[in-house]
């Protein structure tokens, strides 16, 4: 039972159910202070722009909460699709700015998974609903984000990640009855992801504090390893994102996004520059 629930909890979290952020596409560019000395927001090309202003960093908090995401069996027959797959990522986020222009990105932090299907894995064809759930794991992602084009208030920027984790499964448990621990047993998976989306900034207090909203595209995939060679994927690989980010002096900012179709998800980002 042991390999039927760790098989159950691998397809389950594999394809995209680790779905990553967009995060605001012109976010490489809003920023110019940093609380420990003043930035320049100056053309990039500029011969006369300092070295000093050629680089920054940038410390914050990183959340993502996903509450459902569009998941199936592909080598089930019929490829049913799984009633509800959450986790919950809270990290450190670090990014070291490049000409105002480009992000490199890092995030450290734990995910936990939870996940609810009738499939029937652990007493197969007793269409029960089991429970499965695994313990707040260490996860890390590493990405890069550039503004591609300004106009005014548009900017228009892509980005691009790389997820990693190995959770530990925590329990398997079948309706009405007692849980199963599982001591021992690891998942182990990697993500990558591409983006697009465009901001538009709209000016409170002079220049330095804004609200900037946001939509942007995305398409995203993972892969297992070590568990049987089993073929799972997500129902669908493409998703969109709605957010919105409030920008304080030019210093720090505070971001909230939704993301939507493969899945239903909320983002928070709060990050200061240095």
């Amino acid at each position: 039972m042991k390999k039927l629930a760790a098989t159950l909890l691998t397809f389950l979290i594999s394809g995209s159910a680790f779905a990553l952020p967009i995060g605001n596409p012109w976010e490489a560019s809003i920023m110019c202070d940093g609380i420990c000395w003043e930035g320049n927001c100056g053309d990039y090309c500029d011969p006369c722009l300092s070295l000093c202003d050629a680089w920054s960093f940038r410390f914050g908090f990183y959340g993502d909460y996903v509450f459902n995401h569009d998941m199936n069996c592909d080598t089930c027959e019929g490829k049913p699709t799984i009633h509800d797959v959450e986790f919950y990522t809270n990290a450190g986020y670090l990014a070291f700015n490049l000409w105002d222009r480009v992000d490199l990105f890092a995030t450290l932090g734990a995910t936990r998974i939870y996940i609810e299907t009738n499939l029937g894995f652990i007493r197969p064809g007793d269409n029960a609903r089991d429970f499965l759930e695994t313990d707040t794991s260490f996860s890390w992602s590493v990405g890069g984000r550039g503004t591609i084009w300004e106009c005014g208030c548009l900017g228009v920027g892509i980005e691009g990640q790389y997820f990693r984790s190995k959770p530990d499964i925590n329990f398997v448990r079948e309706e009405n009855n007692s849980s199963v621990y599982m001591n021992g047993e690891k998942l182990k998976y990697h993500e990558w992801q591409v983006g697009l989306g465009a901001a538009y900034r709209i000016n409170i207090a002079y220049c330095s504090t804004a609200l900037i909203p946001y939509i942007g595209i995305k398409w995203n995939r993972a892969w297992l390893e070590d568990i049987d060679q089993d073929d799972f994927k997500s129902n669908r690989y493409f998703g969109y994102a709605i957010g919105a980010t409030l920008l304080g002096c030019n210093k720090g900012s505070i971001t909230v996004e939704g993301r939507f179709l493969n899945e239903k998800a909320v983002y928070v980002n709060g990050q200061v520059r240095f």
